[in-house]
């Protein structure tokens, strides 16, 4: 019975498989490819490539990143699931939350974030 139920979800996906693949080759059936530099180079925004792709950075600005999106995954999902859940109160979030503005503001005027 569960089989007959999802067959317009097994049709569906094995059409829009078969579809995908012929919008991919089909294509390929009636064009010759002509490369030309123009083709094989990289685009950018109208501009001609200069240099390579490949560039080095910094690694501060990797763990920037890292700690951004760790304090914004704990500020945006975890924080409102557990006071919603009644599990933790909003007078110790805000204390760590000045605790480690506090803690910024040292290191930044001891000068420790001039990199940023």
């Amino acid at each position: 019975m569960a089989f007959v139920e999802n067959i317009a979800i097994l049709m569906f996906l094995f059409l829009g498989g078969v579809l995908g693949l012929a919008a991919e080759f089909i294509p390929r059936l009636f064009t010759k490819p002509r490369p030309t530099p123009e083709k094989l180079s990289p685009f950018e925004s109208g501009e001609d490539p200069v240099g390579t792709a490949r560039i080095r950075f910094r690694i501060q600005y990797y763990i920037y990143a890292v700690a951004f999106v760790a304090f914004d995954i704990v500020v945006a999902l975890a924080i409102p699931w557990a006071v919603g859940w009644g599990y933790v109160y909003w007078t110790p979030i805000i204390l760590l939350l000045a605790v480690m503005l506090a803690v910024v503001g040292y290191y930044s005027a001891k000068g420790d974030l001039e990199w940023i």
